[in-house]
């Protein structure tokens, strides 16, 4: 008899632990999960200061290098107005010496997300031709949050000797701070 007992009492307390596992297992369905929401913004902004490298080519077959610092302001959603300064060193060939180049540029232009065009005008000075005003236009790619790549072509009007006007193609890259 207690033989019996004791399989009985062995055979309730399995059935109570397995109906406890049970319910805990219980399915419950949650329904379809929310959507995911990408609050991501892009966070290249053409506002604010900026300094960049460049390679440029020029008729007569002049190379140069050079460095710019500039700063940007949006006069709305997508207008841009900005002042930027450079200099460059030219290596003018057989033509010329190699001169040292320095200007200063307005510039307006139009905006939409990553990409800005861009006209400009200003004052230079090369060390080999003397003054000149720069006018041109530009394009420019934001890459990143804060590097883009730029392409520009400028008309060098010489201010004494029209037979040194020069046509400028200008690369390079900025990094916006």
């Amino acid at each position: 008899m207690r033989t019996l007992k004791f399989a009985l009492l062995a055979t309730v307390a399995v059935a109570g632990i397995t109906s406890a596992a049970s319910a805990a297992d219980l399915i419950v369905d949650p329904g379809p999960s929310p959507p995911v929401v990408d609050n991501f913004v892009s966070g290249f902004s053409w506002e604010g200061p900026y300094a960049g490298l460049w390679v440029s080519g020029q008729s007569d077959a002049v190379f140069g290098l050079g460095a710019d610092l500039g700063v940007n302001v949006l006069l709305n959603d997508n207008i841009i107005a900005g002042v930027e300064g450079n200099v460059g060193w030219l290596a003018q060939g057989d033509t010329l010496p190699d001169s040292l180049q320095g200007q200063v540029n307005g510039k307006l232009g139009f905006v939409t997300g990553n990409l800005a065009f861009y006209g400009l005008a200003g004052a230079g000075y090369n060390d080999a031709t003397l003054g000149y005003t720069p006018v041109g236009v530009g394009a420019e790619v934001g890459l990143t949050d804060s590097l883009s790549v730029k392409g520009e072509y400028q008309y060098q009007v010489d201010w004494d000797n029209t037979a040194e006007n020069a046509q400028t193609g200008k690369v390079g890259l900025n990094w916006h701070f």
